[in-house]
């Protein structure tokens, strides 16, 4: 199964702060639904409390020693784990989708990273991905570059894989 990490994140690593995004870019959101639909998507359990809900169209495996949903989500004690039960689904490939804990731990097991890289440093973020190492990581793909409307902001999607 290929491990995919999906993850939005600021000049400085920046990914959040008091447990929520630190932008809503609709373009992003929406690239995020199409890279995610029908692959099984794994997060920690703050990440699942601030979405509010299992993301539809996807098996949700959440990473916790002590949570009940209460909903159609897989609650697993660990990343390792949480990859046995997205391979049981027989898909060819799973999303890791933070939070940043989760993503630190993940990033040695991944095989692919879809990146939003959104051009805007935010000081007061509470919450870093790790450098994406260019000894281990190869760009292989990186889109034209888009602004928000709302925000301003400059994006671009860039995909890499493990060398």
């Amino acid at each position: 199964m290929q491990k995919n990490i999906i993850v939005a994140v600021a000049d400085n690593n920046a990914i959040g702060r008091n447990n929520e995004l630190l932008w809503h870019i609709s373009e992003d959101m929406r690239f995020f639904r199409r890279q995610t639909l029908g692959w099984p998507v794994i997060m920690g359990r703050k990440t699942f409390e601030s979405i509010g809900r299992a993301l539809p169209g996807r098996v949700n495996i959440v990473i916790s020693r002590s949570f009940n949903t209460g909903e159609d989500v897989a609650v697993v004690g660990s990343l390792e784990e949480a990859f046995k039960v997205a391979e049981s689904t027989n898909l060819e490939k799973c999303f890791v989708m933070g939070g940043g804990q989760i993503y630190s731990q993940a990033l040695s097991e991944a095989d692919r990273l879809v990146v939003t890289h959104v051009h805007t440093v935010i000081d007061d973020a509470d919450t870093f991905f790790p450098p994406i190492d260019s000894q281990i990581w190869t760009e292989v793909q990186r889109s034209e570059l888009h602004t928000d409307e709302e925000t301003g902001y400059t994006f671009e999607f860039v995909e890499y894989t493990r060398r």
